[in-house]
């Protein structure tokens, strides 16, 4: 039975304070801040902070990168085809949420008050902060930095000009050192307390932003990478010596099982986005049956799946492999994240490619395979887990040192392998087969998080999205009588001449990397900011007011 969550959604005061805000003073609400902010009443900081948790997003679905693709909605962004946006929730959202942490942060009552539990939830606010600031930076590189919200609508500091990427990434390190401080450790959280931020959310979450900019900086050809890469695997150890968090391994399938309701509470899970009952609220989605029906895996990102002995996968056009030969003898997860021929899946019955996908490779991962109907789903969708961790450790380790030894490997890389029954990574099996370590770290993190949202970013920091994504979107071999009534006339798309699908061709996809490693500031908020926020490199901005 999933437990009941802790989150109560005050909708009335998140409607009111979020309507119509972009890069402008939070708005106030119907609730007079006065009456609002009792500094010793630990409930009203604690349903101020619930507002963060209702504006955490997630990543289903996000097709920007080579492994997702939705039928018929060819995603702009991997195809290198969209514009300068006039306004967007890429820039806004999180500084719906920097607003309100802000709030939140200000209103705190000086520290050691007879109020303790005030301190834990102003640390999550400063969790939330850097969580905005991460997802700012991402995309946009240096931002404005706001510390403090606004008297009034016309104060300067709304308008104050873009911050270094150094300064931003110091703001983010700064807030979550400040939040792990107070926050306690997930084994100290109440009964039914799962979901709320902890001590090991913070640390990791810092691993994951040190990661990202060590990386970036490495391969972009700056400097002062190495910095962050050490607070990156420091982050990481320090969760892994927590001892709070361990993988999931029970039942057959247990890497399958995570994501569906028998993993939903695992201790893997650090951050997730929660859904179900709310105390008096239900949250639902639909991403199940979308992604069921509406998705599918391409085969470029498939052949990233190892064989089962731990070499790489050759995908050889003359061997003519059937559907299912394409899943033998593969890294079991392959077989957990994209469906075989014939396999029940939701509501559907047994599996036919291209019928229900247009790549013909189905999802598995997330969706239930019993034939029941999940719509609406309650499915919490997790946003940061443990497996990641090792991982962002590994990786970490090995470009700040440029090695990694066999231990590392095998607390971390092999955990993960040994959850499938994969073949195990060592430097002497890299030597001996003539493999490149960064490249099985890197394997191993995509096959381990697809689907999982991170694909994109992962390109971006390793400079890899130049390469990967002008190219041909591949899907299933076409095969007569394995995909039902469909014949090659009647395809929507065109066959290689070994008869595999372009999804959709690389001369229709592009990637300047003099300007698409960053997303466009939206024109509205330039314009707003009177001249202060300049557009990034080699966007050409239309000016709306």
């Amino acid at each position: 039975m999933k437990r009941i969550h802790i989150i109560t959604l005050l909708f009335a005061l998140f409607s009111a304070g979020f309507a119509g805000c972009n890069l402008d003073r939070f708005p106030e609400t119907a609730m007079a801040e006065k009456d609002f902010w009792n500094p010793q009443s630990e409930d009203e900081f604690k349903y101020a902070v619930n507002q963060l948790y209702v504006l955490l997003g997630h990543r289903w679905g996000d097709t920007r990168a080579d492994d997702l693709f939705r039928n018929n909605y060819p995603d702009d962004i991997s195809a290198g085809t969209r514009k300068v946006p006039a306004k967007s929730d890429d820039w806004s959202n999180p500084y719906k949420m920097v607003f309100w942490a802000n709030r939140i942060i200000e209103h705190a009552p000086e520290h050691g008050t007879t109020a303790s539990q005030i301190d834990r939830f102003v640390a999550e606010a400063y969790f939330f902060r850097a969580y905005a600031y991460y997802q700012l930076v991402c995309k946009f590189g240096g931002v404005p930095i706001l510390v403090n919200t606004a008297g009034d609508i016309d104060d300067p500091i709304l308008y104050g000009p873009r911050a270094s990427r150094e300064e931003v990434m110091t703001r983010i390190y700064t807030d979550l050192n400040l939040a792990a401080r107070e926050l306690p450790l997930p084994s100290a959280l109440a009964d039914g307390e799962f979901g709320r931020i902890s001590r090991t959310a913070a640390q990791a979450f810092k691993a994951r932003a040190a990661l990202y900019e060590g990386t970036r900086r490495k391969f972009h050809g700056e400097e002062q990478a190495e910095p962050h890469l050490k607070i990156a695997y420091e982050a990481a150890d320090s969760v892994i010596q927590s001892g709070e968090h361990t993988l999931y391994t029970k039942g057959t399938q247990p890497y399958k099982d995570l994501f569906e309701y028998t993993g939903e509470e695992a201790s893997e899970h650090i951050l997730v986005k929660l859904y179900g009952y709310q105390e008096t609220q239900l949250l639902t989605h639909n991403y199940p049956y979308q992604i069921a029906v509406n998705y599918g895996v391409s085969r470029n990102f498939l052949n990233l799946y190892l064989n089962d002995t731990g070499l790489p996968f050759e995908d050889d056009p003359s061997l003519q492999l059937t559907y299912n030969d394409y899943f033998d003898g593969r890294d079991p997860r392959l077989a957990e994240t994209a469906l075989r021929r014939g396999v029940n899946t939701y509501q559907f019955g047994p599996f036919v490619p291209y019928a229900q996908s247009r790549t013909g490779f189905g999802i598995r991962k997330y969706v239930r395979n019993d034939g029941v109907t999940d719509q609406p789903s309650t499915l919490d969708y997790p946003l940061l887990r443990y497996a990641e961790v090792l991982l962002t450790y590994a990786e970490a380790r090995f470009e700040h040192d440029g090695i990694i030894s066999d231990e590392d490997l095998n607390r971390t890389v092999n955990a993960l392998r040994d959850r499938v029954g994969m073949a195990h990574l060592t430097n002497e099996f890299v030597t001996s087969n003539h493999l490149d370590m960064r490249t099985e770290l890197r394997r191993e993190r995509s096959v381990e998080l697809a689907l999982e949202g991170l694909r994109y970013d992962d390109l971006i920091r390793w400079k890899e999205a130049e390469i990967r994504l002008p190219q041909d979107v591949l899907g299933a071999r076409f095969i007569a009588g394995e995909w039902g009534s469909v014949s090659p006339g009647s395809l929507e798309d065109k066959l290689t001449a070994q008869n595999v699908l372009i999804v959709e061709e690389g001369t229709s996809r592009f990637f300047d990397p003099k300007k698409d490693y960053l997303y466009p500031i939206p024109s509205n908020d330039i314009a707003q900011s009177r001249g202060n926020v300049e557009q990034n490199p080699n966007w050409l901005s239309l000016i709306h007011i």
